[in-house]
C-alpha cells in the first residue's frame, strides 16, 4: 500500500538575516541570476558557500531556479529567480522611509509569476543586463547609482518602452553636482537588429511628447552596447538618420559589450556618438558626453 508523506516543514524559521535579503532584492531588481554573479555581488570568493546559501532559501521557497539535464551538458549554470512568495518576505522589510525605486511594488511581485515560462532568450539578457551592472558598480562604486526596469516601475513618467538601465552619475566635489542621466540599453542578439531601431526612435518620440521633467532636469543621454562592432556602426548610421528627421537635440552613444567588460575606469574613452559622421568617431568618457554637449551649444 502506498503511503503518501507529505513534507513536515519546521515549526520555527530564523528570520531572513540581512545577506539573504540582498540575494532576494537582488533578484527582485534583475528577475534572474547565476551563483557566480550572485557571489560577486556579495563579495564572497567562495562561489559554492554561495550555492549553499542559495539551496536554503530555495529550500523555504523563496527562490527557485531554471536547471535540467542539459544544462550540465551545455556547461550552463543554474538561473535562479525570486517567487512571489520571497517578494513578499523581503517586501515586508522594505524601509517605509526609502525612496520608492528601493521598494518592492505589488505590479513587481505580479511580474514575477512569468518567471518559470520566460524564454532562454529573455533570461540571457537579464544576466547581461546583471553583469554589466556589476561592472558599472566595479568601476564607479558608488558614484553612479543604477535602476533597473522593476525599480522603474513606481515612476510613470519614463517611457513606456523602458531602457534596460536608468543610471545616474553623480559630479562635481564629493558628488554635490548636479547628477548626470542616461539611459543604457543592451543589443546582445538576443533580438532582431530592427528591434534596436525601433527602440531608438520610440527614445526620439518621448523626447518630442513625453513627461520628462525638462524644466528641472536635463534630458539622459542614450547608451546602447551593442553585440559587434558592425551592429554598432549600422545602428548609429540609424540614429543619425532618424535624428535629422525629427530635429531633436539629443546624444545618443554606442560601445560593444565586450569593449565595455574589458575597461578599467570610468576615464577609459569607449563612446562613440551617433551624431558625428566620421566613421573615425572621437571616442568619449562616460563623463565627457555631457561636456562635448555644453561645449557645441
Amino acid at each position: 500500500m502506498a503511503v503518501n508523506v507529505s513534507k513536515v516543514e519546521p515549526k520555527y524559521r530564523r528570520p531572513l538575516n540581512d545577506e539573504q535579503l540582498l540575494v532576494l532584492r537582488l533578484l527582485y531588481r534583475f528577475r534572474f541570476g547565476t551563483s557566480e554573479y550572485i557571489a560577486e555581488f556579495l563579495g564572497k570568493g567562495s562561489v559554492k558557500v554561495v550555492q549553499k546559501k542559495l539551496k536554503i532559501l530555495e529550500d523555504q521557497g523563496f527562490i527557485s531556479k531554471r536547471y535540467d539535464k542539459g544544462y550540465k551538458l551545455a556547461g550552463r549554470p543554474a538561473e535562479y529567480f525570486l517567487t512571489p512568495k520571497g517578494a513578499r518576505a523581503a517586501m515586508a522589510k522594505d524601509d517605509p522611509k526609502a525612496n520608492n525605486s528601493q521598494k518592492i511594488t505589488p505590479q513587481g511581485i505580479k511580474n514575477l509569476y512569468k518567471n518559470p515560462g520566460v524564454s532562454d532568450d529573455f533570461i540571457k539578457h537579464c544576466l547581461n543586463i546583471l553583469k554589466i551592472f556589476l561592472k558599472l558598480k566595479t568601476v564607479y562604486d558608488n558614484k553612479l547609482a543604477t535602476f533597473t526596469r522593476m525599480q522603474m516601475i513606481p515612476f510613470g513618467y519614463l517611457p513606456t518602452w523602458r531602457p534596460d538601465l536608468l543610471l545616474s552619475l553623480k559630479t562635481g566635489a564629493k558628488g554635490k553636482g548636479t547628477p548626470k542621466r542616461f539611459f543604457l540599453d543592451i543589443w546582445d542578439g538576443t533580438r532582431p537588429f530592427f528591434v534596436s531601431v525601433k527602440k531608438a526612435r520610440s527614445y526620439i518620440k518621448y523626447s518630442e511628447e513625453g513627461d520628462w521633467p525638462t524644466d528641472t532636469q536635463a534630458f539622459p543621454m542614450l547608451l546602447i552596447l551593442c553585440d559587434t562592432d558592425k551592429n554598432a556602426t549600422k545602428l548609429r548610421r540609424q540614429i543619425r538618420k532618424a535624428l535629422e528627421e525629427s530635429y531633436e537635440d539629443m546624444v545618443f552613444a554606442t560601445t560593444t559589450v565586450d569593449d565595455f567588460l574589458v575597461s578599467d575606469s570610468g576615464s577609459d574613452k569607449l563612446w562613440l556618438k551617433a551624431a558625428e559622421y566620421s566613421e573615425d568617431d572621437k571616442s568619449y568618457t562616460l563623463a565627457n558626453l555631457y561636456k562635448s554637449l555644453e561645449q557645441s551649444d
